[in-house]
């Protein structure tokens, strides 16, 4: 997972390690980007080892210490919606269905949009039923960091 932090100035992006611990990249160039092509490209740099073909947005918000460019001490915290940088061959989430809710999905293969939109239109579908969204997980990818539907 990659976090990078925009709008608040410039902080060298962070990635989880092996140990799940989030690692400040002290490269002056990596800053904020919301280009999607950029973001793959990252995860592939940080992520040399691994077969990363795609990228999608967490489904979560994570509380990370961001260090500004030119300082060492990472002191500033934000939260912000890190990316996954998915490998191999694209395989939607698993997701739990607890008891007392209901399984669905949207799938539009002529209609490709980010995860906010899909998280965005599952909300919506879950409303109109008077449900709250549990979780919600893209199906098939149709670009970077674009995918044709979701289940929730």
């Amino acid at each position: 997972m990659v976090a990078i932090l925009c709008g608040h100035g410039k902080y060298h992006n962070q990635f989880l390690n092996e140990d799940n611990k989030w690692i400040t990249d002290m490269d002056s160039r990596a800053v904020c980007t919301k280009n999607t092509l950029e973001i793959l490209e990252y995860c592939r740099k940080v992520y040399p080892k691994k077969d990363i073909r795609n990228i999608v947005e967490s489904n979560k918000y994570y509380r990370i210490e961001w260090c500004k460019i030119g300082q060492t001490k990472c002191k500033t915290k934000h939260y912000v919606k890190p990316y996954r940088c998915l490998e191999g061959s694209f395989q939607s989430d698993a997701l739990l269905v607890p008891e007392h809710c209901v399984f669905d999905h949207i799938h539009n293969k002529s209609l490709c949009q980010n995860s906010q939109y899909w998280n965005h239109t599952a909300i919506i579908s879950c409303s109109t039923r008077n449900m709250k969204l549990q979780s919600y997980a893209m199906l098939l990818p149709c670009g970077v960091g674009i995918f044709s539907g979701v289940e929730f």
